[in-house]
């Protein structure tokens, strides 16, 4: 479980109550607001289910590739990063997004480390 499974869960946790007290209320605009909150937890889940999933593949890449480690994690970085950047624009979460282009750049800088260090060894 990783930051993003977290904080979606609590999003998740949020909007339950929120909903919950909405409709024991009599408020429709809070239970909507509770439902919305759901829906982005849910969304932020499924972006920490990607990470995972994108860093165990990167994890058995890197160690069948020998030599491009740095290529094949940059890589997946990049990917990951593209993946957080997207989510927070359709979710409006700036600091998610904000988080996906820093790995972004981050990915494409070891990627040209990985380039780097192969140029040198042959």
């Amino acid at each position: 479980m990783n930051k993003n499974h977290i904080i979606g869960l609590g999003n998740q946790i949020k909007g339950s109550i929120k909903k919950s007290a909405g409709k024991f209320l009599g408020d429709a605009k809070l239970q909507a607001d509770g439902e919305i909150n759901q829906v982005e937890g849910k969304a932020q889940s499924a972006v920490g289910t990607i990470e995972e999933n994108i860093d165990t593949t990167v994890g058995s890449a890197k160690s069948r590739v020998g030599g491009k480690a740095d290529q094949v994690a940059g890589l997946g970085k990049q990917i990951k990063g593209s993946i957080k950047s997207a989510a927070g624009k359709v979710m409006g979460n700036t600091k998610l997004r904000a988080e996906g282009e820093i790995d972004r750049v981050e990915g494409k800088a070891q990627n040209a480390i990985g380039k780097i260090k192969g140029s040198l060894k042959r």
